[in-house]
């Protein structure tokens, strides 16, 4: 396997520059469209319509300028997006990177869904008011001291919304973990039970999608972006009516995301210095933790 490149401070802050004005360009682009679209078309569609519409131009756009175009970022769709009978569909992914709402638009084109969000981002001017018009719903958290617990009175509501635009066949994506994982070479975050409880009451199909590399595209914590490969992979659907409770449910999505995640390139590469590291290291145990797959290590939590 080949070393693990040293980030260039020069080609980072080339990339952020270059990614923050392409995202400026597009916030622009998105909001003036999608208000076009929605004057002109306001006579005559439903408001769900217009969410929708709404919602493909920001995520084409979206894909083209922060994907296509970008001669820094190198994603790779390892499979297809499965094939999927029922209308009530969940897609879950891990989250490394705010980038992973951009980067991975790619894996399922040409659908789109809703994507549930951070309520800060809705403020962003342009590319918050996109996300507005576009549908996409807003979890609303305190702070960082109380470990990100969500606004009381504020996640019923939010799930209401959800479920109405499940039961009308909008998929929607969802971030299981609830927030950016903090130690992206080690397990998934546990992950909180919300949209697992709405699945099961719905009947709903889960599609598993494991991500790997994005937290290189732009580590949190970080205001520079990098240039490096993000990693992409679909499970087989998972049917909630198959579970008997939303924490059967979550463990086993927890560890198909897992399984996948661990055949990745980028993980091999990780499993390979790691076993390195330690084979060069008397007092080190022989073998690598299991925690690196971690396929027993789920505990889910309560809440949204």
């Amino acid at each position: 396997m080949a070393e693990q490149r040293r980030p260039s401070k020069y080609l980072r802050f080339l990339c952020t520059a270059y990614l923050l004005l392409s995202l400026i360009v597009q916030w622009v682009f998105v909001w003036v469209t999608q208000v076009i679209f929605i004057v002109v078309s306001f006579p005559f569609t439903t408001s769900e319509f217009r969410q929708d519409i709404c919602g493909h131009i920001f995520r084409k756009v979206s894909f083209v300028g922060m994907d296509l175009l970008n001669p820094f970022w190198h994603i790779h769709v390892l499979n297809k997006f499965p094939k999927v009978k029922s209308k009530k569909v969940i897609l879950m992914l891990n989250h490394l990177s705010g980038a992973d709402p951009f980067v991975s638009i790619r894996s399922f084109l040409p659908r789109d869904g809703t994507w549930i969000a951070k309520a800060g981002l809705f403020r962003v001017p342009f590319g918050g008011w996109a996300l507005y018009n576009s549908g996409d719903l807003p979890v609303h958290f305190r702070d960082k001291k109380t470990g990100f617990a969500t606004v009381k009175g504020t996640v019923g509501p939010m799930m209401e919304s959800a479920r109405m635009r499940l039961r009308r066949g909008r998929m929607l994506c969802v971030f299981p973990e609830g927030v950016r994982n903090m130690n992206p070479d080690g397990p998934l975050n546990p992950f909180r039970l919300g949209f697992f409880s709405l699945a099961v009451d719905e009947g709903a199909t889960i599609v598993p999608l494991a991500v790997s590399g994005t937290e290189k595209l732009w580590p949190r914590g970080s205001a520079l972006m990098d240039a490096a490969d993000a990693y992409f992979s679909f499970g087989d659907p998972v049917d909630a009516r198959d579970f008997k409770s939303a924490e059967e449910l979550s463990q086993h999505v927890w560890n198909v995301i897992t399984e996948l995640r661990e055949k990745h390139p980028d993980r091999a590469e990780l499993h390979s210095r790691q076993a390195k590291a330690t084979a060069g290291s008397p007092s080190a145990p022989a073998s690598l933790d299991r925690n690196g797959l971690g396929l027993h290590t789920n505990a889910p939590t309560n809440g949204q």
